[in-house]
């Protein structure tokens, strides 16, 4: 594998990642219908809707780990009920 594909492929799992939280905080639609939207979208809003995305989940297990193993606990159960 090239350095490209691989970024690319890294690309791919982040933008479906995002496109699964979103989907499952914006009722009335599924991840599959949030991932079409994004992809129909530039290749700049994209890149920036998915690494906000991260970014707040990333902010969101900091303040979490605040409350230690019970608050990650509790973090993690939030996105695997989300995403399931």
């Amino acid at each position: 594998m090239t350095s490209t594909s691989i970024y690319r492929s890294f690309a791919v799992r982040c933008r479906d990642v995002a496109s699964a939280l979103l989907g499952a905080l914006w009722i009335g639609r599924d991840s599959d219908e949030v991932a079409g939207q994004i992809a129909a979208l530039p290749p700049r809003t994209q890149t920036w809707l998915t690494a906000g995305t991260l970014a707040l989940l990333a902010l969101t297990s900091f303040f979490a780990a605040q409350f230690g193993l019970i608050g990650l606990a509790a973090f993690w159960l939030a996105i695997i009920l989300l995403i399931a």
